[in-house]
């Protein structure tokens, strides 16, 4: 660079000599001090043509150099661009394109028209992008494309580039690949709308599509049935067989009733044991309740799970829109009111809900709210029925009933309340309570000069899931004085339905305690040979279904005869219940059973009128031996 302008310099003075020679000037000095000043001009003209050109050549690098920077974004960038003439075909794409697409770049390079990439893209869409490029805006929004065998999920831009009248003559498409981020996002949302035991969806998405029917139903005037599903029985298995197997029970009724269901009927678990079926718009009670009966049919077939055999039944309750509920809250109160209902009576049938349900499901929390302090407000009494042996005629005990005095309730009895203790798990508090009072009570009635009578008391499945029955007996027989032989522990045919062997162990521990145990109402459940041999019962108590009209049907007595025989085999007492007329009792009496108890006797009594009679059965019986 400095040898250029000294060559420049000379080269300037130089040529400023030679013009100063030919100047018309009188002295030398003269023509000296022109040639100077235009080698002056002529240099300044040299330095301002060689700033200016240097100053291009700058500006020329840094042009060229931004052109590369430009090249390797639009090139090695992670967004996907391309440039679209009129007619849709690819004028520009950068690499990332031909990568994400998976489209051969000799393929683009022939001006590949994107138009088949049309019927991959829903028509609204596309109206919406020809509104939005026609007006001159830009259009944003998510598209999927199928690229080798899975979906593809892009967000696109179209930006129009504009000519000078105001109209595109090109499309700006760029394209980002977001399905990482709809995974992601799809996980999320099944995460919070889907039961992850199940898969189905859960309560909160599913009050959004109820939400959703109502909306459309409101609208176009249709109906729809919502039914709400619970299982029966089901929470006895939890502690008796684990939360393992009935979780994997759990997804089993979820696969058997969706296998049942249509695509436009929406299957949803709420929790625990709880489903709801949405019906689709248009739905009748007719066809939805034919519906239910499938469902009902499918889940009584038995259940395999871990080698272990499970039967179940379901109660079904169905409501209507717009009859019984004008919004979602409405509806699921009125299926779960109407499912309670098929629940009361006994399971496995559907109820359509009416609005006498409405008072039946308040009076149903009224009174599990007055059950909770029932025992606080000293509400609960002790009955006992006496229990007679039939071959000496002699009190030997009694079966301890629970009454509740609740002048609000007018003094419900007990199936109007020990179901609902039950399901609310008071009955463990409850049961308790009935356990230390039965066993302070026989050791007072001992004190008073009646003879040892053995006390029979009921011990509910859920005292057994969720109570510590072996420590609630042992503190109650510590706490009254009352032997153990005295104790008899009814227990009903729904525990021992699946086999647990935490319940056989329970049992072997309170046999170890020296407590008896009893199966009571035998062969009304799910009666079996198989329990007899397997618990270490001490008593079958036949039900007095099976009693009442022993006196005028064969069948009956010829099932009672089988009973009997059956539990001697097994060194096993019998006792008959609901004996009431002196033909039942003859009858008992030459099949062998041991023991009975009834109306004929004597109904449940409170405690001091159960002394009271007690004494007169004894001074009757005394009586007849003199």
């Amino acid at each position: 660079m400095r040898f250029l302008l000294l060559a420049i310099t000379v080269i300037v003075v130089s040529v400023a000599a030679g013009i100063g020679a030919m100047l018309p000037l009188t002295t030398a000095s003269e023509q000296l001090n022109g040639a100077l000043l235009v080698a002056a001009g002529l240099f300044a003209c040299l330095v301002v043509s060689l700033t200016h050109f240097w100053q291009q050549r700058r500006e020329l690098a840094q042009h060229n150099k931004r052109i590369n920077y430009l090249e390797l974004l639009l090139e090695q960038g992670s967004t996907s661009i391309m440039l679209l003439d009129r007619d849709l075909s690819i004028t520009y794409w950068n690499p990332r394109y031909a990568e994400m697409m998976k489209i051969d770049p000799a393929a683009l390079n022939n001006r590949f028209n994107v138009r088949h990439l049309g019927k991959y893209v829903p028509e609204k869409t596309i109206k919406r992008i020809e509104r939005a490029v026609t007006q001159g805006n830009a259009w944003k929004g998510e598209m999927r494309f199928p690229v080798e065998g899975k979906d593809l999920h892009t967000m696109v831009t179209i930006t129009p580039l504009l000519d000078k009248n105001g109209h595109w003559e090109l499309l700006l498409v760029n394209t980002e690949d977001i399905s990482e981020h709809k995974a992601i996002a799809d996980r999320l949302f099944i995460r919070e709308h889907y039961s992850m035991l199940t898969g189905l969806p859960n309560r909160d998405l599913a009050i959004k599509k109820l939400k959703n029917s109502v909306a459309a139903c409101r609208s176009s005037g249709e109906s729809f049935v919502l039914a709400h599903i619970d299982f029966d029985r089901i929470r006895y298995l939890n502690d008796s067989l684990g939360h393992i197997v009935v979780d994997k029970l759990l997804n089993a009724i979820a696969d058997r009733l969706r296998g049942q269901l249509g695509d436009d009927q929406v299957l949803a678990h709420i929790g625990a044991d709880e489903f709801l079926l949405l019906f689709s718009d248009g739905t009748g009670l007719e066809e939805s309740g034919a519906v239910c009966d499938t469902l009902l049919e499918a889940v009584r077939q038995p259940f395999y799970i871990d080698n272990n055999e499970i039967n179940l039944t379901a109660s079904i309750g169905l409501t209507q829109f717009p009859d019984d509920g004008i919004n979602a809250s409405a509806l699921m109160r009125s299926a779960e009111a109407a499912m309670f209902v098929a629940k009361d009576e006994g399971g496995n049938r559907s109820c359509v809900f009416d609005e006498s349900m409405s008072s039946r499901i308040e009076r149903r929390m009224q009174t599990e709210n007055h059950l909770r302090h029932a025992i606080e407000r000293d509400e609960f009494i002790l009955h006992y029925q006496p229990v007679i042996d039939l071959a000496s005629g002699q009190l030997t005990g009694a079966e301890v009933l629970l009454r509740w005095r609740n002048e609000t309730l007018q003094n419900p009895p007990p199936d109007a309340f020990i179901h609902i203790a039950e399901d609310s798990g008071l009955i463990v508090h409850i049961g308790d309570w009935v356990l230390q009072q039965a066993c302070k009570q026989a050791v007072n009635w001992q004190q008073q000069g009646l003879p040892p009578l053995r006390l029979a008391v009921n011990i509910s499945a859920r005292q057994f899931r969720e109570g510590e029955v072996v420590k609630s007996v042992q503190r109650a027989l510590a706490d009254s004085g009352l032997p153990a032989d005295q104790l008899e522990l009814e227990i009903t045919e729904g525990l021992l339905i699946n086999d647990a062997a935490n319940i056989r162990q329970c049992f072997s521990a309170l046999k170890e305690l020296g407590v008896r145990l009893s199966i009571d109402d035998f062969g009304t459940g799910y009666a079996s040979l198989s329990y007899l041999k397997r618990y270490p019962f001490d008593t079958l108590k036949i039900d007095r279904s099976f009693i009442h009209d022993i006196d005028g049907s064969e069948d009956s007595i010829t099932l009672a005869n089988a009973i009997i025989a059956m539990a001697h085999s097994f060194d096993m007492e019998v006792v008959a219940e609901g004996v009431e007329t002196l033909a039942q009792r003859r009858i008992l009496r030459e099949r062998n059973c041991d023991l009975v108890q009834g109306f004929l006797y004597s109904p449940a009594l409170p405690a001091q009128s159960f002394v009271s009679w007690a004494k007169r059965y004894h001074d009757i019986q005394l009586a007849q031996y003199v």
